[in-house]
């Protein structure tokens, strides 16, 4: 598509643009234009689609969600009464202790999944520039992974998905800090097209796309200028009054904004470069002339700023099939089955009475039943205690009902894979090797299933956060990252150098968000180590010391001591020789010192010590061998 254009009117289509994505964006700041000023983006900006179309299609698209959504509404409704611990039956009173084995699967399950930082691979063409930017570009995906705490929004989302059948995150740009913004929507404000479904890369793949928002009408109407009368209207005109609208996405290319029978605004999409004319003045003539431009972008097509988290997925509905609780609630009703046999049998021991008719009346009886439960004295008033009250007491539970509810409770963990993640799994392994193990099988299950789905949104992600740079970074950014000489390093960012690139490929490096238990790393490479496998320095490094390279240096003096070839002083720099009095000077009766032969026997001939630094040098060639080691 052609566009005749400049710079400014850009930036003021896609100003007016972001207020409507972000209610808390200030237009007037971001465009420089006034509170009466109309922002409304010029023609070749606007969605070509007329209004009376689009609320066709909203109303349509609003009835057949309403349908499919409905049983899937209910299903997440009792998965979040189940996690929270309000479990459906009728048996319970509201004082029952729940023993909620769902919620301890979940939160120990999500640890587990996004215990590490998606780490960002970014590689370009060989050239010398395109290793500069593909460098850059995965500095600036790790500092906007920690501003937008990405670690936690992964885990929050992957919360949502065990709940809702679908996790959603949205990437925005704010007019303000001039930053790429990363949010979790709660999927039950999302609108999707029933015939469409999550792909491999957590993009979103159909016909329309709509999320449910709400903004006070005051908002609204700087958002929407020109649609400020119908807002008022809309809200009694009573500017703080919460007003229901629809962000929606149509085919990727159109976006467009609605409010019950009412367009707010229609924009294509905000977050691609258009091919396009600009129009210069040329420096001889002084003529105006038209100069084409290309679109660079780094996706191959336009998106929704979305991404979806699914697992369970068949891909002939945007929701998963079912969800790990789903899965578990009939496991989870189960216990509670058990735990109440075992809590009624447990009473009726403690509780069940035979009262003598001779020493109490009904009521009487009734007293000292109560009395007795609340461990209070009573008085018989006539005859022989032991005839007037006795126990009765109920059978003893049979092993197989304790047996059966371990088995249920092992298997609610074993379908979340943490059975040997949490204390009691731990204790009823015996050895150190078996906690490994187990805890190494749970890693497998949920790093080989959910984790790697964890990844490739991570991935789409990263990837959607490039192609806002590409479009939004007009501006120098400056990111501080830590170097490899000084320390810190800052680096610059322009969208205007990625034309300059002829390829570029962002994704995350394979296995980086696969769970790793540091006591197995730990082991491995104590295990390495024995086999002269690895080098001291990886050694050190692996066991997650604070100064590896001191360590080894401090290794290295002390096989060289045993061996002779360094003096005791030069690994410890506070030993003393004889004569000089502290650890070196003999006590009292100025026998040999330390390190010294006894009397009359000669000291044997050695090799004059090396100079310390050669000492080390020669040590450390024999030690790692082709590995050099860095110096202290």
């Amino acid at each position: 598509m052609s566009l005749s254009t400049n710079p400014e009117q850009s930036r003021g289509v896609f100003g007016a643009i972001q207020g409507a994505l972000d209610i808390f964006s200030d237009i007037n700041k971001s465009t420089g234009v006034s509170e009466n000023t109309n922002p409304q983006p010029e023609d070749v900006y606007t969605s070509k689609m007329d209004d009376t179309e689009i609320i066709g299609l909203v109303s349509e698209w609003k009835k057949t969600y309403a349908v499919y959504y409905s049983p899937i509404e209910k299903s997440q409704q009792l998965c979040f009464e189940y996690w929270i611990g309000k479990h459906k039956n009728d048996a319970l009173g509201e004082s029952d202790m729940i023993d909620n084995l769902i919620f301890e699967a979940v939160e120990t399950f999500l640890p587990i999944a996004t215990r590490a930082n998606p780490d960002p691979l970014v590689t370009a063409d060989p050239s010398d520039i395109g290793q500069r930017i593909a460098n850059d570009i995965k500095c600036a995906l790790v500092d906007l992974s920690d501003q937008n705490k990405l670690r936690r929004k992964l885990s929050k989302i992957t919360r949502h998905w065990v709940i809702y059948r679908i996790g959603v995150a949205k990437v925005t740009w704010d007019f303000k800090t001039k930053c790429i913004k990363t949010e979790v929507i709660n999927p039950k404000r999302m609108i999707f097209d029933k015939d469409g479904y999550i792909d491999e890369g957590g993009i979103f793949v159909g016909e329309y796309l709509g999320e449910k928002k709400k903004a006070s009408a005051d908002n609204l109407s700087k958002m929407f200028p020109t649609q400020k009368e119908f807002i008022m209207r809309k809200a009694g005109g009573k500017k703080g009054t919460k007003l229901e609208y629809f962000e929606w996405w149509y085919h990727n290319t159109d976006l467009f904004f609605t409010l019950d029978d009412e367009v707010l605004g229609k924009f294509k999409n905000p977050t691609w470069n258009y091919d396009g004319v600009v129009q210069d003045k040329d420096p001889i003539t002084g003529e105006v002339v038209n100069s084409e431009i290309q679109g660079t972008n780094h996706l191959k097509e336009p998106t929704a700023p979305y991404r979806f988290l699914t697992v369970f997925n068949t891909g002939i509905q945007p929701h998963d099939e079912t969800s790990l609780i789903l899965q578990n609630i009939p496991v989870q009703d189960q216990i509670n089955r058990r735990e109440r046999q075992i809590d009624k049998n447990v009473e009726g021991m403690n509780n069940g009475l035979i009262v003598s008719g001779k020493a109490f009346t009904e009521d009487q009886a009734s007293q000292a039943a109560s009395a007795l439960r609340r461990g209070v004295a009573i008085r018989v008033p006539n005859g022989d205690v032991r005839e007037a009250v006795n126990r009765f007491p109920a059978n003893a539970i049979p092993g197989d009902v304790f047996s059966s509810l371990q088995d249920t409770r092992s298997e609610l963990k074993n379908l979340f894979g943490t059975s040997g993640s949490t204390p009691q799994g731990l204790k009823s392994t015996d050895t150190v090797r078996g906690k490994v193990l187990i805890n190494q099988m749970d890693s497998s299950r949920i790093g080989g299933g959910v984790t790697e789905q964890i990844e490739q949104l991570a991935d789409s992600i990263y990837n959607l956060w490039v192609q806002f740079m590409f479009v939004y970074y007009d501006e120098e950014h400056f990111i501080t990252t830590a170097g490899t000489v000084s320390g810190t390093e800052l680096i610059t960012l322009k969208n205007q150098d990625f034309p300059l690139l002829k390829s570029l490929s962002v994704t995350v490096k394979e296995g980086s968000l696969v769970p790793k238990d540091p006591l197995t790393q730990r082991n491995e490479a104590v295990d390495l180590w024995s086999q002269n496998a690895i080098d001291p320095l990886t050694l050190f490094k692996k066991l997650d010391y604070p100064d590896p390279v001191q360590a080894t240096n401090q290794l290295i003096l002390w096989q060289m001591l045993q061996k002779g070839q360094i003096q005791p002083q030069m690994y410890l720099p506070t030993f003393a020789v004889a004569g000089q009095g502290g650890l070196g000077q003999s006590q009292g009766t100025g026998g040999p010192a330390i390190n010294q032969p006894p009397a009359g026997q000669e000291t044997p001939p050695q090799a004059p010590a090396p100079q310390s630094t050669q000492a080390v040098g020669a040590e450390e060639q024999q030690l790692g061998g082709a590995v050099k080691l860095p110096n202290a």
